[in-house]
């Protein structure tokens, strides 16, 4: 049984890791210029240098998605970058990432505090998750809707195993990461087919989700029934 002593020193170490983290995530940010990302001359000068540019767009782009930058707009970055297929490659590596990073820092450093603030909603997710963890995320990440870190912090403090999750949430990216790569590179060549295109998957996918979605609910609720 742990003692009052080790409950403190845990905390503590906690806090102190959790801390960290935020300082190292600013001086990141401070030192890689990055209010300046959307500048061209940004993306030139950082990301459009081989292979020094593309792991550091992998890293910015899983750290930002597990800080809560919107995925489509990361997605948007890597298209304009790196092009429409090379872009997609890439988010579709980085935001998986950003997912585990998320979830495991839930589940390792935050599990109490976020517990207290965030418990109906965490059992709500728990309870939607459960049924079948793979497909329920899969059609939660097709949907344009949510906070997608939020989501990943609260998945970390539930008993959801991590494979399926992070597994779903790899498929579930796929449809908005190639949407909005594709919106990013119609910045630099074919801006109205690209965003045409853009525009109908879009629509499919969030058609596709909102089906899903609905579907496993019903099985759900047929289940319970």
């Amino acid at each position: 049984m742990a003692t009052p002593g080790s409950r403190l020193r845990r905390s503590t170490l906690k806090g102190a890791a959790i801390l960290v983290s935020l300082i190292c995530l600013v001086g990141v940010a401070h030192f890689f210029d990055l209010e300046s990302i959307t500048d061209p001359d940004w993306v030139e000068l950082h990301l459009r240098q081989g292979p020094t540019g593309i792991l550091l767009f992998m890293a910015l782009a899983a750290f930002a998605s597990a800080a809560g930058a919107p995925r489509q707009a990361l997605a948007a970055l890597g298209g304009y970058a790196f092009g429409a297929l090379w872009g997609c490659v890439l988010v579709g590596l980085a935001l998986p990432l950003g997912c585990a990073l998320g979830f495991w820092y839930a589940r390792l450093l935050g599990r109490s505090s976020l517990q207290r603030r965030f418990g109906p909603r965490i059992a709500r997710l728990e309870a939607f998750l459960a049924h079948s963890p793979f497909a329920m995320t899969v059609a939660i990440r097709f949907l344009p809707v949510g906070h997608n870190a939020l989501t990943n912090m609260l998945a970390g403090i539930t008993h959801i195993p991590f494979a399926p999750f992070f597994l779903g949430s790899a498929v579930g990216y796929l449809p908005q990461s190639i949407i909005f790569c594709l919106l990013g590179s119609g910045l630099r060549v074919d801006p109205l087919w690209r965003t045409a295109a853009a525009c109908v998957l879009f629509v499919v996918s969030t058609l596709i989700g909102m089906w899903l979605y609905g579907r496993y609910r019903r099985d759900l609720s047929e289940e319970e029934g």
